[in-house]
């Protein structure tokens, strides 16, 4: 699979060198989705790095897994012996 990536990028950076001039214009409400879309795919990065890197760690012991801290809160909740709360 990395050889069929690397000939892909390859390809595109060819392309990119070799072709004409296109002429083109971009007016700015393009370039503001441009910019819209990297700016969201960064934050999508970071929300799925956050969520990973905390199950990484839980899964090694490092941190409380969140799940199972919310499942024994509910369950805490749910005992009639359980002292309730102000």
């Amino acid at each position: 699979m990395g050889v069929q990536v690397f000939r892909t990028a390859m390809a595109v950076v060819f392309l990119g060198i070799f072709a004409g001039s296109a002429y083109a214009y971009l007016d700015p409400g393009t370039g503001s989705m441009i910019l819209q879309v990297l700016l969201g795919g960064i934050a999508g990065l970071l929300l799925a790095g956050k969520l990973y890197w905390h199950k990484f760690l839980s899964r090694f012991g490092f941190e409380k897994d969140p799940d199972c801290a919310l499942a024994a809160n509910q369950q805490s909740e749910t005992r009639p012996d359980a002292p309730s709360r102000p």
